[in-house]
């Protein structure tokens, strides 16, 4: 049996067609980041307890400090701990409703209600962040503070970054009709408009 010429080019474009496909899929999936000599590194997210190191060295929180922030933190997370599991179990219900295709009124009513108590819940949450997050800012100083604000700040900014802006505002700065004069333009030195 002879091999034709032409069989052995087909099979080479597949096995290129193929190894291509692969190699590029390779590339897409590796999550490359720059350094500042250019050279290309795997980019590692930071585990929890590296991020909570590094926070920890940028506000310069004393040993007392770090202690207190783990009480704050643990009474945080006893309070939310009922809210949380009351949401989920709201959610859940609300989410079996949900899934049938045809809806009677009390099921539709029972769904107006579970919107109504999980939205309460939400809010709830949302106190119980606020305030732990309260007694953590009372508990660092001025300059701390400081610090905490610009964190805050370049977190905002990497969020607008990296997220696209909703309307109607187009993203979380002013809007962009705030921007405009409220007056017509004034004339030039010749009597014309610009």
């Amino acid at each position: 049996m002879m091999i034709k010429r032409k069989d052995v080019m087909k099979a080479f474009v597949i096995f290129l067609s193929i190894l291509c496909i692969y190699g590029f899929n390779n590339v897409q999936a590796a999550d490359v980041h720059k350094t500042n000599n250019n050279i290309s590194v795997m980019y590692q997210p930071l585990s929890k307890e590296q991020k909570r190191k590094q926070f920890e060295q940028r506000l310069n929180l004393s040993e007392r400090q770090k202690e207190k922030i783990k009480e704050i933190h643990q009474k945080g997370l006893e309070e939310m701990k009922p809210v949380m599991m009351e949401l989920s179990i709201k959610k859940e219900k609300f989410e079996i409703i949900n899934s049938r295709k045809i809806l009677t009124r009390e099921q539709k009513e029972q769904m107006e209600q579970l919107k109504i108590e999980i939205n309460e819940l939400e809010k709830q949450a949302k106190e119980i962040r606020k305030k732990n997050s309260q007694e953590f800012e009372k508990i660092l100083n001025k300059n701390q503070r400081a610090e905490l604000e610009k964190m805050k700040a370049e977190g905002r900014a990497r969020y607008e970054q990296n997220h696209h802006p909703r309307p109607p505002f187009q993203g979380l700065g002013t809007p962009s009709f705030l921007f405009r004069p409220l007056l017509p333009p004034k004339p030039n030195d010749n009597g014309l408009w610009k």
